[in-house]
Formats: structure tokens, C-alpha cells, sequence
């Protein structure tokens, strides 16, 4: 406020309020679910440590990891670029 300008009464502007939605906790939830079944069942690193065959016989191979990273991460960030777009739209 300047010398120039008589005081008002109105109130500034309150900023917008952002909500995280009830399904992005649960996106969240069961992506760290997943995370840890990998880890700590599927691969399994405590075993392989003890028996040192992870590099000779894995579940999983070379291709499959591309995959992982090159379609289905991609896929997880456009779906939730879309859906976050949508939302916008919408409301």
C-alpha cells in the first residue's frame, strides 16, 4: 500500500487450495507395496547374497527390465499427465 492510496477494508485475496485426490494415496500405496514385494520377495537380495548366483540365473532378464523402463514407466507418467490434465479441465 502506497501514501497515494487510502486504506480499504477488503481483505487480500486468499491463495487457491490445493487437495492431493484419495486415489493418488493409493497410487503411492501400492506402488511402495509393489516395491517392496520386489525387493524383498521377488529378487529377494538377501538370498542371492548368500549365494551368489544372482548375475548367472535371475528371474528376470535384460529385455525385460527395458521394457520396464522404456514402455511401462513412461506409461505410469503419461497416464497420470493425462489424468492430471483432466482434472484441470474439469474443475
Amino acid at each position: 500500500m502506497t501514501q497515494d492510496q487510502p486504506p480499504t477494508e477488503q481483505q487480500p485475496p486468499r491463495p487457491p487450495q490445493y487437495r492431493v485426490p484419495r486415489g493418488l494415496y493409493y497410487l503411492v500405496a501400492g506402488i511402495m507395496a509393489m516395491w517392496v514385494f520386489v525387493t524383498f520377495f521377488f529378487r529377494n537380495p538377501y538370498t542371492q547374497a548368500v549365494s551368489n548366483d544372482y548375475y548367472d540365473k535371475h528371474p528376470y532378464d535384460e529385455t525385460s527390465v527395458w521394457v520396464l523402463v522404456l514402455v511401462i514407466i513412461p506409461m505410469i507418467g503419461l497416464a497420470a499427465f493425462l489424468s492430471w490434465t483432466r482434472r484441470k479441465k474439469s474443475g
